[in-house]
């Protein structure tokens, strides 16, 4: 079977003249590729060489005690684990100095690999995190060096942290580059000079710390893999195939389902309780089962015999036109291409016929796809047809189709009418919060040099997702905090402060967003205006009255709407004709206009400077009693609220205590009132926040 896992050998420079920065940000690289390859599960050899060390310990160091001083190597490759996260951390607080040579550590490096040659890797890699500084480098075996990473196919990558790019004038590509400063002595520039030629002499990757887990991380699978399988179109037609992925979504991190931890117990429980009596079933009474949720099941064996399994491939369901299935039915995390079978003519023949008929009728294919004998879950697809061009063939692009159980309807309120328009402030007003989010800022000059290899907003092949940092940073933490005390840990986390490292924006862009956010509400209000809301409503309903029947009536009404002299007479004349209105349909909209009306004339009534209380609970009192025989309970319980609003927004004290709680004018209940219907009017009642204290309000009354 073939391998994909790699060797990579790790050089660092810890060196007394090396900057501070450079070798903080060269250990946290270092953890965060050992960090990536444990929580995705790689097979990856990894290990290290130490540059410029007191001790000198190395293969080719005991072989001749006169090259490859000041080279500290590692033990031989290991797998990564957590174990040696934690070794690495105290391998390279070695006792340093100032000698040592980036060549010896690279010549210390392609031994390692040649001795990790029996474990049969794929790739062999070798990365540098060297300080180019000003000490004296000796580069007599250069040459031989670079031959031998070129000959034996050794992958370089070569960090630093005074790495910037612009864009070659000539290719248009992204160049690296060391940044030049005054203080750069004329050994520094030879140095980075040499690390500038292992780009042509032996394909090395040259990269700032920013890009280096990129390329690190950046692994061509030289396996190529195909999906063997057939289209089955009825019982006749049969088409063989090679699906192929041409675009995939994954996560590096791959979680393991566990139990608990190793010391954790696990109990049956058999007792349970009745009415608060304990009771104790024997042994002969109890029955197999498990819970799900919190109903207990019985065990049935039936459930563990596996149903047979389906044949592998792709089964023929119908044609369907493209346009019938919206683009939000598609889902999954990969897109396969689908060729014909290398080699086989005629399989090539049928899906070029079946491609051009699709695109003839503007059709696409729906069936269900089972991945292999072991993988039997079916699941529904669409084969898209693509024509074929001169460089390729006819090929379908496979996309999963998400089924009706797997949606989740959401109500969301219409933000804007049609006849809204937004006006050149509010746009630019969305425009700068956007612009105050970037992350990084594009450069219109590609000639400056820049952190990032790529010259954009957001290098999306570059940037770490955050889910999986926090995830590693996390794991991290509890490793290295296991063998410490635990309340002070414990302590730690309860005040949140390891987890807003982690989740904080940068001061400055921060800032720059709660600016452009104040700015964006006040061109935007969002509050709403009931009355203009009551008022919309009772225009409609005049508008579009409901067509009248004649009807004989004993008394003649002489008034059409509820004013505000007589409120509670024209309320009752009017809704006396409601109330004779036969059609049920017609009776709920004229109560539902003359409502409409009637809460226009309370909150017109609540406005005044003098409230008149006596006239104000008969008209919320008969208003109430309406909505109670007309089951209008929502209807009452929205405008309950808004008194209540309105009452503390006013500060109406005596109009809340002796109307509303006193006549207990609060929303309808049918029926006898549950608990819950007990807890929601407590919470109604509860008066609102007024400027005046009670003692003082209890004293003025």
């Amino acid at each position: 079977m073939a391998s994909n896992k790699e060797c990579l050998i790790i050089v660092l420079d810890v060196r007394n003249c090396a900057a501070e920065e450079f070798k903080l940000k060269s250990v946290k690289c270092v953890s965060e590729i050992i960090k990536d390859k444990i929580v995705s599960d790689k097979k990856d050899y990894v290990s290290f060489v130490l540059v410029g060390c007191e001790e000198s310990n190395n293969e080719l160091y005991e072989a001749n005690n006169r090259v490859c001083q000041n080279v500290l190597q590692y033990e031989n490759t290991q797998l990564c684990t957590w174990q040696l996260l934690l070794r690495f951390f105290k391998f390279v607080n070695a006792t340093a100095c100032d000698e040592g040579e980036w060549l010896d550590g690279l010549d210390v490096a392609i031994a390692m690999l040649h001795s990790a040659q029996p474990l049969k890797c794929a790739r062999q890699r070798i990365l540098l995190l060297y300080d180019f500084n000003f000490m004296t480098q000796r580069y007599d075996d250069y040459d031989k060096i670079c031959n031998k990473i070129l000959h034996e196919n050794i992958e370089l990558i070569v960090g630093s942290h005074n790495i910037a790019y612009i864009d070659n004038a000539e290719t248009n590509q992204p160049q690296a580059i060391f940044q030049f400063t005054r203080k750069s002595n004329i050994h520094e520039l030879e140095n980075q000079k040499h690390a500038l030629q292992l780009v042509s002499n032996c394909n090395a990757v040259l990269c700032s710390f920013k890009e280096t887990l990129a390329s690190v991380f950046k692994v061509s699978n030289r396996r190529p893999w195909v999906w063997n399988a057939k289209l089955h179109i009825g019982s006749q037609i049969s088409i063989s195939l090679q699906g192929i992925i041409a675009m995939k979504n994954e996560s590096h991190i791959k979680l393991k389902k566990v139990w608990g931890e190793h010391d954790e117990l696990v109990e049956r429980e058999e007792r349970f309780f009745i009415k608060g009596t304990e009771v104790t079933p024997l042994p002969e009474d109890l029955i197999d089962g498990y819970m799900l949720g919190g109903t207990p099941v019985p065990y049935d064996e039936t459930l563990v015999e596996l149903p047979p399994a389906h044949a592998p491939g792709l089964h023929f369901v119908g044609f369907v036109k493209h346009s019938s299935i919206p683009d939000a039915y598609f889902c999954g995390d990969s897109l396969y291409m689908l060729v014909h079978q290398k080699g086989n003519t005629s399989s090539a023949q049928k899906l070029d016929a079946l491609v051009r008929a699709l695109i003839a009728q503007k059709c696409v294919i729906l069936c269900w796809k089972i991945f292999s004998v072991k993988f039997n879950t079916p699941r529904i697809v669409v084969l898209i047809p693509q024509e074929s061009k001169d460089d390729s063939p006819a090929t379908l692009y496979m996309q999963e189709l998400s089924y009706h159980a797997q949606h989740q309807f959401w109500d969301f309120p219409s933000l804007r009418t049609e006849k809204t328009e937004c006006n050149k402030d509010q746009l630019k007003a969305v425009d700068n919060l956007i612009d105050s989010m970037d992350l990084e800022c594009t450069l219109k000059d590609t000639q400056q040099p820049r952190q990032r290899r790529k010259n954009d907003l957001l290098p999306f092949d570059g940037l770490p997702s955050i889910f999986e940092q926090n995830v590693m940073d996390v794991l991290e933490y509890k490793v290295i905090s296991k063998k410490k005390d635990e309340e002070l840990s414990d302590e730690m986390l309860k005040q949140r402060n390891f987890v807003d490292v982690f989740w904080r924006v940068p001061e400055p862009i921060e800032e720059k967003s709660k600016q452009a956010a104040a700015a964006l509400k006040k061109l935007f209000p969002l509050e709403h205006s009931y009355a203009w809301l009551e008022k919309l409503k009772a225009k409609e309903q005049e508008h579009n009255p409901a067509p009248a029947i004649k009807q004989e009536s004993e008394d003649t009404i002489t008034i059409d709407s509820v004013g505000l002299m007589t409120p509670v007479q024209d309320y009752k004349q009017l809704l006396q004709k409601v109330r004779s209105e036969l059609n049920t349909t017609k009776r709920d909209a004229q109560f539902q206009s003359l409502a409409a009306q009637m809460r226009v004339v309370i909150n017109t009534l609540l406005d005044r400077n003098k409230l008149d209380l006596n006239q104000l609970n008969e008209v919320i009192k008969l208003y109430r009693d309406s909505c109670f025989e007309f089951n209008s309970f929502a209807e009452y319980y929205q405008f309950a609220n808004q008194l209540k609003t309105k009452a503390s927004e006013r500060n109406l004290q005596e109009f809340w205590h002796s109307i509303v709680v006193e006549k207990q004018l609060g929303p309808l209940v049918l029926g006898e009132p549950t608990l819950e219907d007990e807890l929601r009017l407590k919470a109604f009642y509860t008066k609102p926040e007024f400027e005046v204290d009670d003692a003082e309000f209890q004293s003025d009354i």
